[in-house]
């Protein structure tokens, strides 16, 4: 599906190991575009690559269809000359300004034109979709672009859950769809099963009274 595809405990945004969250903080460094799969929420899949593999534990990382790893490798091939990028040949998957850095593979929308084919209020409900609990923000979670983001995405990391996020500001189209199709006029704004709970005040609100936990791990 992706030329670089990363097989992982979580995702992205919200890693559910350190090893998980180290090998995507290296393909970060180099700004690269890539495939990630949350090995935790399909067993099968979880099982079953272990042994196509022949590779026991995770993540695991390949290129072009071939297993270059996990963590230990990924290091190595970094001190090499030239580092990932020239040792694996990505030159072309460097990201450029204004890329999506992930491709989520549940999200089914990684192409550009059929992404502007499509309405934007059916765009609108794939995203809020595209996770159970996901988050539209400035920024990413790593590196959020306004306090109340930074805040939001600090409470749902404390509750150790995996979450999907949407830099809202990559996206003028949906920062300002959104805004209108869930009659909300601010950002962050939190989904749960495909329902808006609302800001960082309200998210704060269930916290203290103790409905966020439930919320969140369903």
């Amino acid at each position: 599906r992706h030329r670089i595809m990363l097989f992982m405990k979580g995702i992205p945004s919200a890693p559910r190991c350190g090893f998980s969250r180290q090998i995507v903080e290296c393909l970060d460094s180099y700004d690269v575009s890539y495939d990630a799969f949350n090995i935790m929420e399909d067993d099968e899949v979880r099982q079953g690559l272990k042994a196509y593999s022949d590779w026991p534990t995770y993540p695991q990382l390949y290129v072009n269809g071939e297993l270059v790893g996990g963590l230990d490798i990924m290091r190595e091939l970094m001190e090499e000359e030239g580092g990932l990028v020239e040792q694996l040949e990505l030159g072309e998957y460097v990201r450029k300004d204004g890329d999506e850095k992930v491709a989520f593979v549940a999200a089914g929308e990684d192409k550009e034109e059929e992404a502007a084919a499509v309405p934007i209020d059916d765009r609108l409900r794939g995203l809020i979709h595209r996770h159970r609990i996901m988050l539209f923000m400035k920024g990413i979670p790593s590196a959020p672009r306004c306090g109340f983001s930074r805040q939001i995405v600090e409470c749902l990391d404390s509750y150790d859950v995996s979450y999907d996020a949407f830099n809202i500001m990559e996206d003028d189209e949906v920062r300002q769809g959104l805004k209108a199709y869930s009659d909300w006029p601010t950002y962050p704004q939190l989904y749960v099963d495909g329902d808006l709970v609302g800001g960082l005040d309200i998210v704060k609100e269930m916290e203290e009274g103790g409905d966020l936990d439930d919320l969140l791990k369903g």
